[in-house]
């Protein structure tokens, strides 16, 4: 808007910048795509039991997978198209573009009359502009690009020139004088002359450096970066330009291969949820990936290791999950969770129980009076005396360690896959007890 509104660039032309711009933003975001598709499609499936239907049908995961590695491998091979050749390509052409409207419109903010700091650390102001016959009659310049030595110009007349592969701007001024002040030294200096030519930069250098090495292609990456007569900080910068160029791909296969589990193991939710798990997943990726970048800068870790962590991290992750979800296992530490959370419930029951008894109110005992015989009055028959058991010890869930099936009559360890029992359930402190009262021991998780 800034470039529209202020500086007159057509729509057409600021439209080019943002295609240019494209290469930048589809690297990161075709990757993100695919997690998201994956998650989206998958979790559909799950939640409509059409991956119930397909695995009662015979159809396992690694058959359900191939159409989804396809899909990767698509994503792959285009974000490799974008890295290798596009995005350098689309780098260069944004900065000429950019250089080419600085060009053409930084005459068209001069004005007479009017003080203006076009240029970074420089004030110019004319008299009067010939746009047709480009002749600037009339011109001061308060130059301060060097601090200590500031520099005031004018001349009566002055032309501008532009370079074609230069972001630098010639400004040749006729018949004038310079005034210079050394602040360091404090010697002044003033100078006539008849020709005197300044050079005035579009953009800083350490952005034009910035830039020029994402402008480059693979194959120049790689001989700059065995070339001998070239410095430390660069040398990091390209080799990791070059890794991020080979492992920002590998991020579609990868996303693939943590989606299909995922996707597969959620049962409910829907779009909103693909969407937001992928977002986290995406989140975690870039931190680990901004994480180990600044390791690779900083000459912790070789520019490999910091760039390519969070692509081994999360196919040694998402591996993992694919043969659990191939042999429809759990996830890492879900029994431990499951049980860790019915033992809570449990507890927080077993709380609840206590404080009601504590509110209830005491029963009023009913006085009985009994006559010399033994009769109870108003009876023709003695009461009978009824032998009082000692009640049976209940063992808490909370203390026990064994866990016995009625049914089965087995007793199991707490996190047997093979104890499936949620309501026919006996507890027992120690096997001993399981034993005396007939259970027979689990032979898979052998109490």
């Amino acid at each position: 808007m800034d470039l529209v509104v202020n500086k007159g660039v057509g729509i057409g032309e600021v439209a080019a910048l943002l295609v240019y711009l494209l290469p930048s933003f589809l690297v990161l975001t075709i990757p993100m795509s695919v997690l998201l598709a994956i998650l989206i499609a998958l979790g559909r499936l799950s939640a409509d039991s059409e991956v119930v239907a397909m695995k009662t049908s015979g159809i396992s995961l690694y058959q359900i997978a191939p159409p989804f590695a396809v899909f990767c491998i698509v994503g792959f091979l285009f974000t490799n198209l974008l890295t290798l050749s596009l995005l350098p390509k689309g780098n260069f052409a944004f900065k000429e573009q950019l250089v080419g409207f600085a060009k053409k419109h930084v005459a068209a903010e001069i004005e007479a009359g009017v003080f203006k700091d076009t240029f970074k650390d420089v004030v110019l102001y004319v008299n009067d502009y010939d746009r047709e016959n480009n002749l600037i009659k009339g011109i001061f310049i308060s130059d301060k690009r060097d601090p200590k030595r500031p520099a005031e110009i004018s001349g009566k007349e002055a032309k501008l020139f532009f370079g074609e592969n230069s972001s630098k701007v010639l400004l040749r001024i006729f018949n004038g004088s310079l005034h210079n002040l050394d602040k360091d030294s404090g010697n002044y200096q003033y100078l006539l002359f008849k020709t005197y030519e300044m050079e005035i930069s579009l953009n800083s250098s350490e952005k034009e450096r910035r830039v020029r090495i994402r402008e480059l292609g693979i194959l120049e990456l790689l001989k700059r970066s065995k070339e001998k007569n070239i410095s430390a900080k660069i040398f990091s910068k390209i080799n990791i330009e070059i890794q991020q160029r080979f492992a920002f791909p590998f991020a579609c296969i990868v996303f693939g291969i943590l989606g299909l589990p995922l996707g597969v193991y959620w049962r409910r939710g829907g779009k909103a949820h693909g969407f937001v798990l992928s977002i986290f997943i995406v989140f975690f990726y870039y931190i680990l990936l901004s994480f180990g970048e600044n390791l690779a800068k900083n000459e912790y870790v070789s520019s490999f290791v910091g760039i390519w962590m969070p692509n081994i991290v999360f196919t040694v992750f998402g591996i993992l999950l694919f043969r659990k979800a191939a042999r429809e296992e759990p996830f890492f530490f879900q029994k431990k969770l499951q049980n860790k959370t019915l033992e809570l419930c449990e507890q927080i029951k077993e709380l609840f129980e206590k404080r009601a008894k504590k509110l209830k109110e005491p029963e009023t005992l009913i006085p009985v009076s009994y006559n010399r015989s033994g009769y109870r009055k108003g009876m023709s028959e003695p009461l009978k005396k009824v032998e009082i058991k000692p009640a049976k010890k209940e063992v808490s869930p909370i203390r026990a360690i064994f866990r016995g099936n009625i049914v089965s009559e087995k007793f199991h360890k707490p996190g047997c896959t093979y104890y499936k029992s949620k309501s026919n359930t006996e507890y027992f402190k120690n096997r001993e007890d399981a034993i005396e009262a007939g259970f027979k021991p689990c032979e898979n998780c052998n109490p």
